[in-house]
């Protein structure tokens, strides 16, 4: 005789998403070598971080391209972002090495409408940036889906993209072509975004 009070089967059952660990999400230096094919590239210690960081040299809505603490929003539960840098030997007029680099970082936040809220706040900035027309901020912005910002410039592309929880960046300066390097960066981190 069955208990009015039994279990539903466990097909009934509502399975909680599992956790999505900001860690888990960055992509290691020998995956962005292949990926970038550009064997120069080194961990930047500086830009390993677990918390955004804040910068002010840039007019209002354009704080949104450099600073990660407004790209990001507030909110967040977990924040992760590296970057792989290097130099090549094709120096500029003047002597100057070229610097070439991968940056990607990752929020998670509470649930997917929080980081679609935040994508939301970042497009609405991002917009109005390019309305000032800085010199300093002269980029593309484009939206290739709902869920994907793309910025692009000569010689560096820039994405932004919400899977679930989770608000992905990916940049790439200097490393041809740029775009497929970081809609790679971007696929990877996506793909390991199980839902």
């Amino acid at each position: 005789m069955m208990s009015a009070c039994a279990d539903p089967p466990l097909d009934d059952r509502a399975v909680p998403p599992e956790h999505i660990f900001a860690d888990s999400l960055i992509v290691s230096i020998e995956d962005v070598r292949h990926i970038a094919n550009f064997e120069g590239l080194q961990p930047y210690s500086y830009a390993d971080r677990h918390h955004p960081l804040a910068s002010i040299n840039a007019p209002g809505p354009c704080q949104a391209v450099g600073s990660s603490n407004i790209t990001f929003t507030s909110g967040w539960k977990e924040y992760r972002a590296v970057t792989y840098s290097g130099t090549t030997d094709d120096l500029r007029p003047g002597g100057i090495a070229p610097i070439n680099e991968v940056s990607h970082a990752v929020a998670i936040y509470p649930d997917s409408g929080a980081a679609r809220g935040a994508l939301a706040q970042l497009e609405s900035r991002l917009n109005q940036c390019a309305s000032l027309h800085d010199n300093a901020y002269d980029f593309a912005l484009s939206k290739p889906d709902p869920m994907t910002l793309r910025l692009g410039s000569a010689g560096w592309s820039h994405f932004y993209r919400t899977k679930a929880s989770v608000l992905m960046s990916v940049g790439v300066l200097g490393i041809e072509p740029t775009e497929q390097v970081a809609t790679a960066v971007l696929q990877t981190i996506t793909d390991r975004i199980k839902t």
